[in-house]
């Protein structure tokens, strides 16, 4: 959605890259050390350590020193530019690539200390063709215990045959059904049709028993996944129950934690990540539970299935992500160029779940996997450069703020990309001038704050505080629509959803009571707004992140169910 351009850094041409070459061309992701050396090394990352300097520093002390670093970042810029301009023509990739600052021109007596940045990722669109997608991995966690039986049980058998229509020779299958304990019912193997027609005969003659055993099911089934010698690029854990975890360990604290140690536990370093999607079904399940247990893992989404005509959608919508990943272990790391940085320019704030300082003043995001057609704005902050002022007497200096870097596992191309990288920058003129906001960027961080807005006021109900909560909520809304009309967004369909969700949450809150129905369903709002990802069940209600792949497998499964009827 922004002009700035994105720029491939040459890694045959470029002496101090060789690192960066070995990397792509190797079998295995570098670790977190090795990756540090990487951009330690490598002189057009400009991460090294750099000098801090105090407000009497830049504007007295080292006038000299700061022209040079505005003039060399002024080189960078234009430098990286023409690389852009030689080559991104002549490159193919699965994700498209771009930063933009909130403004691209903001004077230094505007009054502005600090600037939004946003990092830009779209997926391309996947064609129906089987082969080419990637092939997954898939072990379905099926809760037969009591309160599955009759209809329940019935719907979910008949979600698993329309499961195994879509799965191909190259997929993986594993049933586990659990309810005391968990059991394997279908081994994990490659479909083909004897194994379909096996799988199927088992499915029919599944039967109810005992209670719920969540730990065992989540055990047994990242055992499974992780077990497989040459995994395929997608893998996948789908849990689906009725019930609260009464057998083995059942305070929420505890099974989160055990979900993510499972997980991980005999997870290879050259295996691709397991996502956990879980589907709770009807008013008895511990949604939130549910939530924090699909959070845990890469591109996890909890499908909150509030009654059974939903069950095939809520199904399909998920199949639709997994079969539609183009990407996976897609991560960037942000850093302050050291021109900016010398110039006083640092981050202060990076909005993602999914962050780390792996450095000073380097941040990683690891992102996860893909979908086709999606996208990931990832909104970041940075103090605003303040060049000399005996520079700028001639000058309007165009000071890159950051710079960031792309890597990611292309799952349609088999191979590894990156890193890709883009500069964010931003014109600081001796003035008040103050350009008009990216709408894009003005958007997303809209975005974000409304996120945070609502987990905000979830938090504050929580304590009691539902006042307090209101107020939060009604307060944003009254900046949230003025801020929408400034930039002329008011009519976007992202922004609309937006406004939407506010006002559903604020009704909510202005019910009799705060309880866990209302604390999961604005839990939902908020990870499906940061995470942009549908996990919709209801095909009838718009969701701006749900792809044309969730949205057609989601249909085809609620077709399939009626046809099944």
């Amino acid at each position: 959605p922004v002009d700035t351009p994105t720029i491939i850094l040459n890694q045959k041409e470029e002496k101090n890259t060789i690192q960066q070459e070995e990397y792509i061309n190797s079998s295995s992701p570098m670790s977190l050390e090795q990756q540090q050396l990487t951009f330690d090394i490598t002189k057009d990352h400009h991460i090294s350590k750099r000098p801090k300097l105090n407000e009497d520093d830049l504007l007295e002390d080292d006038d000299d020193a700061q022209d040079n670093a505005v003039d060399a970042a002024v080189d960078f810029a234009l430098q990286m530019m023409a690389r852009d301009q030689r080559r991104v023509g002549s490159l193919e990739s699965t994700i498209t690539f771009s930063v933009a600052p909130h403004r691209d021109t903001i004077g230094l007596k505007s009054n502005q200390f600090v600037s939004q940045i946003c990092a830009s990722l779209q997926a391309g669109e996947l064609s129906h063709e089987a082969y080419t997608r990637a092939p997954i991995d898939i072990v379905v966690a099926l809760d037969v215990s009591g309160s599955m039986r009759v209809e329940k049980l019935d719907l979910c058998k008949n979600t698993l045959k329309l499961l195994l229509k879509e799965l191909h020779h190259d997929d993986r299958f594993c049933l586990v059904s659990f309810s005391d304990e968990a059991k394997i019912e279908v081994p994990m193997l490659k479909v083909n049709e004897d194994q379909k027609r096996v799988a199927l005969n088992i499915i029919d003659h599944l039967s109810v028993r005992g209670r719920t055993n969540i730990a065992s099911a989540i055990s047994l089934a990242a055992q499974i996944a992780n077990s497989v010698q040459q995994p395929n690029k997608v893998r996948s854990v789908f849990l689906l129950t009725d019930g609260q975890a009464n057998v083995g360990p059942t305070e929420a604290k505890d099974l989160v934690e055990l979900t993510g140690i499972f997980v991980e536990a005999g997870h290879k370093p050259t295996s691709p990540p397991i996502s956990l999607h879980t589907f709770g079904y009807g008013p008895k399940p511990d949604h939130k539970l549910l939530l924090d247990m699909a959070k845990t893992t890469s591109g996890g989404c909890f499908y909150p299935v509030k009654d059974n005509s939903q069950v095939f959608s809520a199904f399909g919508d998920a199949v639709g992500g997994i079969l539609s990943v183009v990407a996976h272990n897609v991560c960037l790391t942000i850093s302050v160029p050291v021109e900016a940085a010398s110039c006083g320019s640092e981050i202060i704030a990076v909005h993602h779940e999914n962050k780390r300082e792996i450095a000073d003043g380097v941040w990683q995001v690891y992102i996860g996997d893909v979908y086709a057609e999606e996208t990931r704005d990832i909104i970041f902050e940075v103090t605003l450069a303040s060049p000399s002022r005996s520079f700028l007497q001639d000058s309007t200096p165009a000071i890159p703020h950051a710079l960031v870097e792309l890597t990611y596992i292309d799952t349609i191309h088999h191979n590894r990309v990156g890193p890709v990288s883009s500069v964010a920058v931003i014109k600081r003129p001796n003035s008040q001038t103050l350009a008009w906001p990216n709408r894009d960027v003005a958007i997303q961080w809209l975005r974000v704050r409304t996120a945070n807005c609502i987990a905000q006021a979830e938090s504050l109900a929580k304590q009691g505080e539902l006042d307090k909560a209101k107020k939060e909520l009604e307060d944003w809304i009254e900046e949230f629509t003025r801020e929408s009309f400034e930039i002329g967004a008011a009519k976007e369909p992202l922004i609309e959803q937006l406004r939407m969700d506010l006002t559903e949450s604020l009704d909510l809150l202005k019910g009799d009571a705060y309880n866990a129905y209302v604390e999961n369903d604005l839990g939902v709002r908020v990870r499906t707004h940061m995470s942009q990802r549908c996990s919709e069940p209801f095909t009838g209600k718009r969701n701006v992140y749900r792809t044309g792949q969730k949205r057609f497998r989601a249909q085809a499964f609620h077709k399939g169910s009626a046809l099944s009827k």
